[in-house]
């Protein structure tokens, strides 16, 4: 058991690496990097100053990962120095700088063109798409320790770990060198305990969102921020003021300001603010978790109590429910569904109308993704279970004596648990991909809608990331499909399927 347990869990892992890589290899050899301008306002208001406007494409270009860059500056600089009245000499019009710049860079294999107005040269060179890949891969983990700060202006930063309090008074591992001030904490939300020692990086979001990493995107609160009383010591001395700032992500800052001082006691005074919205994450999950029970938990009993009644008018509409979600596009019976459940229930068929906050915003929603969920648990356990009436030992119960619920309840539906488990991955991929259209459908603040929105947007960090989450997601429900089928039934053995195979 404990064998194929970690062979599944590799099986996944490698699954998951290989649709992440294949998807990172299409965005960056298929989509033309132009296309990633799309959406930036900043490029257009450039359009009048031709040597600004090329230079932040090719700057934009390097952030994303599509080549190296770098101009005739930044290359004096890193010979004479930064501050070397040289560097503005090798600038001038006719300097033998020029041609150095030139031959060095190509003989690096770089491209050399000249700004169109001022005529500085600069120089860049594609990066192969293995190495994007592999790049994007070196990059995924990030370890915070205390030696990760490099700051040349705090050469006596101290380095090191310590336990302290958080603003509400709650037991905190902190420490100074990290990127991040507080490094394992407790609070009360879900799960509990929380760490800022390891993160993942899929790169920033760009246009939209531009410039934070896409994890925060689709993980940071939404709507107004959330401004509370803060109580705490610098200087050894006990100040008071409001602030929206989440403590636990203040990150190392170099340069503090006057406020920035009055607040807090060291350099880590940057942190993310609190917003009274749930993140996209968050609100995704609630809908999803709510429609995957409703389709479950309605879906098999509809299935059960139609097998139980088989051809008589329950079992008759259920059918005729099944047919009719199956035959029709899911966009229509969304839209009829929607349109039925404002006019007749007076229930928002866009989600922004009430907001986050108001537990009718996400009825429709949540109905609507369980439609095609709920018919299809029905109609996979009816059949199951109508196929079972016949079976030799139902009818040996039969001619025991036992009623009609007592054979269905006690044998057929207690046998039907293995199937139950199995529809479980399923009906949670299928949750996934309903959501990219229920959430575009009802513009639900949600992971869903961020999809299209980002392919349509170029996007590329969001749609990798994403792609990654989903694929994670599926895989392993369908790895914890496997373990509960044996739970339910302790006669199954993984050992056996293996030989079986």
């Amino acid at each position: 058991m404990k064998g194929y347990v970690l062979k599944r869990i590799l099986q996944s892992l490698v699954s998951v690496f290989l649709v992440s890589t294949l998807t990172v290899f299409l965005v960056f050899s298929c989509i033309p990097r132009q296309l990633v301008f799309k959406g930036d306002q900043m490029l257009q208001k450039l359009a009048n100053r031709p040597d600004e406007y090329q230079d932040y494409k090719f700057r934009t270009w390097e952030s994303l990962g599509y080549l190296d860059y770098i101009t005739m500056k930044e290359y004096a600089q890193s010979i004479y120095g930064n501050d070397s009245d040289q560097v503005s000499t090798a600038l001038q019009s006719g300097s033998s700088f020029y041609e150095r710049f030139r031959a060095e860079l190509q003989a690096k294999r770089y491209t050399v063109e000249a700004q169109p107005v001022t005529g500085y040269l600069y120089a860049y060179k594609d990066i192969p798409t293995m190495t994007r890949v592999l790049r994007w891969y070196a990059n995924l983990v990030q370890v915070d320790h205390p030696w990760r700060v490099k700051d040349p202006n705090n050469p006596d930063l101290k380095r090191g770990y310590y336990f302290t309090k958080d603003w509400s008074g709650m037991p905190a591992l902190a420490a100074s060198g990290t990127l991040y001030k507080y490094q394992i904490w407790i609070d009360g939300s879900f799960p509990f305990l929380h760490q800022n020692i390891i993160h993942l990086y899929m790169g920033r979001s760009y246009p939209t969102y531009d410039g934070i990493p896409v994890l925060e995107v689709i993980g940071m609160g939404q709507g107004r921020t959330a401004r509370r009383e803060v109580t705490t010591k610098v200087g050894g001395q006990e100040v008071t003021f409001y602030t929206s700032i989440d403590e636990h992500t203040l990150k190392y800052k170099p340069d503090l300001d006057r406020l920035d001082k009055n607040k807090f006691e060291d350099n880590y005074a940057d942190g993310n603010n609190i917003y009274q919205d749930p993140s996209m994450l968050g609100i995704s999950f609630r809908i999803g978790i709510m429609s995957l029970i409703l389709s479950l938990g309605i879906g098999l009993t509809i299935g059960v109590v139609a097998a139980m009644r088989k051809d008589k008018m329950f079992d008759k509409v259920t059918m005729g429910y099944i047919v009719f979600i199956s035959s029709i596009p899911t966009l229509l019976y969304i839209a009829l569904f929607a349109r039925f459940g404002m006019k007749i229930l007076g229930l928002p068929d866009k989600f922004p109308f009430l907001g986050a906050q108001n537990f009718l915003s996400y009825i429709l929603p949540t109905l609507s993704l369980s439609l095609g969920g709920i018919a299809g648990e029905a109609l996979w356990i009816r059949r199951y279970m109508v196929d079972q009436m016949n079976a030799d030992y139902v009818k040996f119960a039969r001619s025991k004596g036992l009623t009609q619920g007592e054979v269905f309840f006690r044998h057929i539906v207690r046998n039907a648990l293995i199937p139950i488990v199995h529809s479980i991955p399923m009906a949670v991929i299928g949750t996934l991909a309903g959501a990219l259209i229920t959430e575009s459908f009802y513009a639900v603040p949600g992971m869903g809608k961020m999809f299209p929105s980002s392919i349509s947007d170029y996007n590329n960090a969001m749609i990798i990331a994403l792609t990654f989450i989903f694929t994670f997601v599926s895989v392993f429900a369908i790895f914890l499909g496997d373990i509960l089928v044996t739970i339910v039934d302790p006669r199954i053995s993984l050992a056996a399927r293996k030989e079986a195979r």
